[in-house]
């Protein structure tokens, strides 16, 4: 009995200005694409008995029609494929208002294909196997909802589909405005597999509970992580990653200006850029402690050429206030980013929190001042 495990595909998420040839569409939108069909190509390949896709389908619950025509495609292969299908819903992918309904309604026509998006817990028996199904839920929440779901008693093999953050395992969440905690104790050790979505890494949290990961990066958070998805094999509880070709996200290492002149600066960046590969992809470069004398020399649209070659060239200029620039306080206004900087760090949020919006703020405030 094989099942197949994946989750947070996102599609229709897009982000940077680069624009993909073929399809004259945001590159990005386009990698997420490009992605999620690699993950049905291998899926049809290996003809699992049972896929789950363990939340946000979408990037957004009102998706564009490209994403929904492109869904609808891609779960058309796996209906024909006649692979049973279960899909729920994530915090992304959730509309706020129930009564506004659910774009994953329009999937309930496909033979195979099982999208479960009201709040509640669902129990499907497909074969030997009970699935029981929670979807994102605010109300009543999953904290509440989780600890009621058991396995079926009758079935053979029972697999548990769940979209939320784990406390007391690691640190399973992402920091997002509308996820759901549920604490790790909450999970039934009856289960024979509990697939989690939400966590974008994949990660083992104990026997039986994997986050499979997201397909495709989303943020430079996830540079390092390799994505694809999950294989498992239910009578042994072997478990077995498929990596995906994914566009690269490199950090360079950062440059530390606090001793460097503004063209001592620019040398400095044309080194690291030079050090690696940049080509076709995303790429992120802080330079830190950069003086004020230094700033306002500094030639950052030459500095942002050295990165021309790369889908992304994201660079984050972190500046030293001097004892002058301290005294002048609020009344001395820098650059975008810099003033977003300055923003984030006064509020009163987790430094988690702070460091998520460094890393999607500065590339949308970078090409504003371009």
């Amino acid at each position: 009995m094989k099942l197949v495990h994946f989750s947070d595909t996102h599609l229709g998420f897009g982000t940077y200005s680069r624009i993909d040839p073929a399809e004259g569409i945001n590159q990005r939108e386009a990698d997420i694409y490009s992605a999620f069909k690699q993950a049905v190509d291998k899926i049809v390949d290996l003809r699992p008995d049972l896929v789950v896709h363990a939340g946000d389908l979408f990037d957004t619950a009102r998706p564009q029609n490209r994403a929904i025509t492109f869904a609808l495609d891609q779960l058309i292969r796996l209906s024909e494929a006649g692979i049973e299908t279960v899909l729920i819903s994530g915090n992304h992918s959730t509309p706020r208002l129930r009564e506004t309904g659910s774009i994953f309604s329009i999937f309930e026509h496909l033979d195979h294909i099982h999208p479960v998006f009201e709040p509640g817990i669902e129990r499907m028996v497909l074969g030997d196997v009970a699935v029981t199904a929670i979807p994102h839920s605010a109300s009543p929440p999953l904290s509440q909802l989780v600890p009621t779901a058991k396995p079926a008693g009758d079935s053979p093999i029972n697999v548990l589909v769940l979209h939320a953050g784990l406390l007391g395992a690691g640190d399973f969440r992402m920091d997002e405005f509308n996820e759901q905690m549920v604490p790790i104790e909450a999970l039934s050790d009856g289960f024979d597999y509990v697939a989690m979505g939400h966590f974008h890494k994949h990660e083992k949290v104990r026997k039986g509970v994997y986050y499979s990961g997201s397909t495709e990066r989303l943020g430079f958070g996830e540079a390092a992580q390799e994505k694809g998805f999950l294989e498992v094999d239910l009578p042994s509880g072997d478990v077995k990653f498929h990596a995906l070709e994914t566009r690269e996200m490199v950090e360079l290492p950062p440059v530390d200006a606090s001793s460097l002149s503004s063209s001592e600066i620019l040398g400095a960046v044309r080194d690291r850029v030079s050090s690696q590969d940049v080509d076709d992809k995303v790429v992120r470069l802080i330079v830190r402690k950069v003086s004020s004398e230094a700033y306002r020399s500094l030639d950052l649209p030459s500095i942002r050429r050295l990165g021309s070659s790369a889908l992304h060239f994201e660079l984050r200029i972190d500046r030293l206030e001097s004892e002058k620039d301290k005294a002048l306080g609020s009344a001395q206004i820098g650059s975008l980013g810099v003033e977003f900087q300055r923003y984030v760090s006064s509020l009163d949020i987790p430094d988690e929190k702070k460091r998520r919006l460094m890393e999607i703020g500065p590339p949308y405030l970078a090409e504003a001042e371009e």
